[in-house]
């Protein structure tokens, strides 16, 4: 893929889409409860997945989902080179099509990711603190109990308004994921139902 006009400037640093699956791999944000908290299947791959997503499957409004995050994730997929569901191959984030279309570069890719991890797991070791709960829990997950019952009624108004500035915060990091890692398309189908 060639750069040009204003992208030239950024061409020695994108060899799209050579270096996008090390992008991939390094972020994991699609697998990890992060972006989302199910994955859809097409029809026909029920029954013919791995036995880890076969486990986790559940079916809603006549389609097949799993849920996230993957059993198959630890820090990295660990069946990255064998079959496995088509959308774990086929999802293109709006990081890899930035990069893609040389929009950003390698580097700036890998620092988006990086700044997003530190992020969320400032998020995290936020809502342990003020939840008290120290087992593993997933972003996409968090996000949910925080805009369900994170404010609590006897709270005192210091509490309150850190829980309060910890839901602001998730919506921000939500907005930042939206813009890096969702395309605006995404979203608005995820909005949708």
């Amino acid at each position: 893929m060639q750069c040009t006009g204003l992208q030239s400037n950024i061409m020695n640093s994108c060899q799209a889409p050579l270096r996008e699956q090390e992008i991939c791999v390094t972020c994991g944000f699609c697998c990890d409860g992060t972006l989302f908290a199910h994955a859809l299947l097409n029809p026909g791959e029920k029954g013919n997945l791995p036995e880890k997503i076969e486990e986790n499957l559940f079916s809603a409004a006549e389609r097949d989902y799993f849920h996230l995050p993957c059993r198959y994730f630890n820090g990295r997929c660990s069946i990255y080179d064998r079959q496995r569901a088509d959308v774990c191959g086929s999802y293109r984030c709006q990081l890899l099509r930035d990069f893609s279309d040389c929009i950003i570069t390698y580097g700036q890719a890998l620092g988006i990711v990086e700044r997003a991890r530190q992020v969320r797991s400032e998020l995290m070791e936020q809502y342990s603190l003020l939840t008290g709960k120290r087992d593993s829990v997933h972003f996409m997950k968090v996000l949910k109990e925080a805009g369900n019952n994170l404010l609590q009624e006897g709270d005192t108004v210091s509490a309150a308004m850190d829980r309060e500035l910890f839901l602001a915060r998730c919506n921000i990091f939500e907005a930042l994921l939206i813009k890096h890692f969702r395309s605006a398309d995404e979203f608005e189908k995820l909005v949708m139902k």
